[in-house]
């Protein structure tokens, strides 16, 4: 999912493969099991800059976790979590990934949600043997550091791509402007992704803005772009940012008929309320709704707001599907042999999650549908899922 902290924390990551040395006892082929338990890890950040990300996922782990336990566990044995909190920092995330590998031992690992922090864990749990399974890091590179390493959610090309076939085809939009962050990996990633795919498909970008870093007022931006007289407004940027220049488009005259379109980073459920309905008709990408009517998505939403008192957002959709992913992984296995599920996970197939309907592709990335919704009253309503083949 969201690599914003990519760019300063990936540098970081190189740093610990040495970290990771190869445990001679706990290489591919090991258990993590015991006579009644299998030992997991799970490491997200629940504190500092993301630790919101990494809680909505660790209670959708959390969750998954405790349904299959009462259900008698996977292959018998009782699912034994073993949770670090990488506290948003790159270091953190290699020390926790030496711990899981060497001292817990665990069978499979899970996590982490920033790009930046499964680089910096990926090293370590290779060179071990150990399978991690990111939830949500859609920076493509993080698959490319081993063939122990994967992914349930997404890519930001498919993502900035599946936003630009969907303004083009599904709205009928022919110029297109664009407000990004330059300082931001995930925003100005996501824009470029979005700008080839509409210009290959035959549109117009008629504007390409960009803001620093911690900017409030977007009065050039949004001057220029609507001289320009675009029929949308692509903004691959976070919530906060969205809020502001959401109100700053509509304050400067460009009105309704100009929607505005994003990515998964504008889901929070601070978005509708501080944009203070300057969204209202918008849309963006997203990895799931909780509006979505199916069996399976609302058996998932009772069970989550049973335990938490809220709704789930997608990072703990996808905390809850990447434990029944490794649970069905370890079945297909079908002994906890770590080079067995490595296999069984590159050979998953049709695994129907809470997020969609996905198989593992040949680089250990998910190939799944991209979920838009649309921004009305106080919710976020599904409108089009697009396949990864609409994207081609």
């Amino acid at each position: 999912m969201r690599k914003a902290l990519i760019l300063a924390i990936a540098a970081t990551a190189l740093a610990f493969t040495a970290i990771g040395c190869k445990d001679k006892g706990n290489e591919a082929g090991g258990s993590g099991a015991t006579e009644d338990t299998v030992k997991l890890g799970l490491f997200v950040s629940t504190t500092g800059e993301i630790a919101t990300f990494g809680g909505d996922t660790k209670n959708g782990a959390e969750l998954a976790v405790e349904e299959i336990n009462k259900a008698g566990g996977i292959k018998g044995k009782t699912i034994d979590l073993r949770f670090y909190d990488t506290a948003s920092k790159a270091e953190e995330a290699g020390n926790v990934a030496t711990k899981l590998a060497t001292q817990d031992k665990v069978l499979v690992a899970m996590g982490a949600v920033a790009s930046g922090l499964s680089l910096a864990a990926a090293p370590v749990f290779e060179q071990n043997g150990v399978p991690m399974v990111s939830p949500s890091s859609t920076n493509p590179t993080v698959t490319q550091q081993g063939k122990n390493i994967f992914r349930i959610c997404f890519l930001d090309d498919f993502q900035g791509g599946a936003c630009a076939v969907f303004a083009y085809k599904e709205l009928g939009k022919r110029k297109a402007a664009i407000i990004r962050n330059q300082d931001d990996a995930y925003s100005t990633g996501l824009a470029d992704y979005f700008r080839l795919k509409f210009k290959a498909l035959g549109g117009e970008i008629v504007a390409d803005e960009s803001y620093k870093k911690g900017t409030k007022e977007f009065a050039s931006q949004i001057t220029n772009v609507k001289a320009k007289e675009p029929d949308i407004i692509f903004l691959p940027c976070y919530y906060n940012d969205v809020a502001l220049l959401s109100q700053q488009i509509r304050g400067q005259g460009i009105g309704d008929d100009v929607p505005m379109l994003g990515g998964d980073g504008w889901e929070s459920a601070n978005l509708i309320p501080n944009s203070k309905g300057a969204l209202e008709g918008s849309y963006f990408g997203n990895h799931y709704s909780p509006e979505d009517p199916s069996e399976h998505v609302q058996a998932f939403v009772k069970g989550y707001k049973a335990k938490y008192n809220t709704a789930p957002s997608s990072l703990a959709a996808l905390g809850y599907d990447v434990v029944y992913v490794v649970k069905k992984a370890i079945e297909d296995a079908g002994e906890f042999d770590r080079a067995k599920v490595r296999d069984a996970l590159a050979a998953l197939k049709d695994f129907k999650g809470v997020t969609g309907t996905f198989s593992i592709d040949e680089n250990r990335d998910a190939r799944k549908p991209i979920s838009i919704l649309k921004v009305q009253g106080d919710k976020f309503l599904p409108v089009k899922q697009i396949q990864p083949q609409d994207v081609k």
